[in-house]
């Protein structure tokens, strides 16, 4: 019977401490402050206006950077903070020179040169759009786009 009673004890004991930590555990949104507030805090990653999701104490961050550098702090910034399990660079690159490369090749061509066409590169992904594209443009603009170096993939967007 005391040991019975001893065995109550601890388990009434284990689940009051269990309850207590539950509740001083930081909540989702105090990590993302906590995460926020680190980022702002830096001169390399305050500038970038990151997005960040918690779940489950995972961090997510997103959002346009201009290297891997900026993408490398604002990681280790965010894995910084107590209590955070992992994180998730779901970062994309803003390859703006290799957008500049693509946006010459296609101004040099005089099929598409004088069609309005936009250029967003994520990585080596570059995304081709306009509105004002026919079927042998658009597909003239990608093959041009493919053949710049640097280039990954083309994805048209083109209509």
């Amino acid at each position: 019977m005391k040991q019975t009673a001893g065995k109550r004890k601890a388990l009434t004991c284990a689940c009051v401490i269990a309850i207590v930590c539950a509740g001083c555990a930081p909540s989702e949104d105090d990590l993302k402050r906590e995460v926020r507030a680190r980022l702002d805090a830096d001169a390399t990653t305050a500038p970038l206006g990151l997005s960040i999701t918690v779940k489950e104490r995972v961090v997510y961050l997103s959002g346009k950077t201009a290297s891997l550098t900026e993408q490398r702090q604002a990681v280790r910034l965010a894995r910084s903070v107590d209590r955070v399990r992992v994180v998730m660079n779901d970062m994309w690159l803003n390859n703006t020179m290799l957008a500049d490369r693509v946006k010459e090749a296609l101004a040099a061509d005089a099929m598409v040169g004088r069609i309005p066409i936009d250029v967003e590169v994520q990585g080596v992904l570059v995304r081709l759009s306009s509105d004002q594209t026919n079927g042998e443009q658009r597909a003239k603009a990608v093959r041009i786009a493919a053949a710049v170096d640097g280039v990954g993939e083309v994805e048209d967007r083109m209509k």
